[in-house]
């Protein structure tokens, strides 16, 4: 499913709030609390797979947009190769605590958070590159298509009948076209239906998800 710039935003938020708890921006002077093993965990388990997904299907994107003959994206996916060996260093020390003595540990935990600071602030700017001047340029392509992609409203149809026009809506569509379903519920069941009739050339990307409507661009590959 296509990565659209609510989901990312959102992802950025949970993304930002957890390394706020481990790394937080203003730390109280002392020993962190929190174990070292648990900030590389987050690092390497959900930041570093979130970067890996954003350069596939975000920062792509981006770059075809742009018409340059260069990567406009080029200094964010720098920053990946910073944060990803800044994490390494931090794995390294980790390591080394794990058969160090009491002292050199004590020297190696304060090692560790100095640059797990250092890493948290990198994360942080990137994160604010990202919403402030990327992320606006797929807001721009997401609304051109929606306004020219067709509406199939149905939370007037009687139930009996909504597959049968959705799906007649969906026949229409030539490969690349798409349109948005507009409805009352979770469409989970439609979804399943499309997905054995139609896979592998069904696009399906939620643009609102409840509680009251529900928003869904349909599409054929």
């Amino acid at each position: 499913m296509p990565l659209t710039t609510e989901m990312i935003r959102r992802h950025h938020r949970e993304l930002y709030a957890e390394l706020e708890a481990l790394i937080p921006e203003e730390r109280p002077e002392g020993e962190p609390a929190v174990d070292p093993v648990a900030v590389l965990h987050f690092l390497r388990e959900e930041l570093l797979p979130h970067a890996v997904e954003e350069e596939r299907e975000v920062y792509d994107v981006i770059d075809a947009l742009s018409g340059a003959p260069f990567r406009v994206t080029e200094p964010m996916r720098l920053d990946h190769v910073a944060i990803g060996a800044g994490v390494e260093r931090l794995a390294s020390l980790v390591q080394a605590m794990e058969s160090a003595g009491e002292g050199e540990r004590a020297a190696l935990s304060r090692r560790f958070w100095r640059e797990a600071d250092r890493l948290g602030a990198v994360i942080r700017l990137h994160f604010e590159k990202e919403e402030r001047a990327y992320l606006p340029l797929l807001e721009q392509r997401e609304g051109a298509e929606l306004a020219d992609a067709e509406v199939l409203d149905v939370r007037e149809v009687p139930p009996a009948r909504r597959h049968d026009l959705i799906f007649e809506m969906y026949a229409r569509l030539q490969p690349g076209q798409s349109f948005i379903l507009v409805n009352d519920h979770a469409p989970r069941p439609l979804y399943y239906q499309f997905q054995a009739e139609h896979a592998g050339e069904l696009t399906w990307e939620y643009l609102e998800e409840g509680p009251v409507v529900w928003r869904v661009r349909i599409g054929r590959r």
